[in-house]
């Protein structure tokens, strides 16, 4: 009943300060690991711009790209492959 009479920016206000700890909390564990934060920035980054690309949406793209930049940044798994390559 009190959050009907309020405008609809201050309830968006209050949802994002209410959210806020929970977000940094999950961010900071995201990017605690060295080896993978690149990978890591790079997903939230596609996940949060809110593009849409032949019909998907960002979550799916975000996975998309943030599953090549692993690829791309890892550097374990490109010594594995030289190594396998030289074998």
């Amino acid at each position: 009943m009190i959050f009907t009479g309020l405008p609809k920016e201050l309830i968006s206000l209050l949802v994002g300060l209410a959210l806020f700890g929970a977000i940094v909390s999950n961010l900071m564990s995201t990017l605690e690991e060295p080896e993978h934060r690149e990978a890591s920035a790079i997903t939230l980054l596609a996940t949060a711009s809110g593009m849409s690309f032949l019909g998907l949406g960002s979550a799916f793209w975000g996975i998309v790209i943030g599953s090549i930049a692993y690829v791309v940044f890892d550097k374990d798994l490109l010594k594995l492959k030289s190594k396998q390559e030289n074998d």
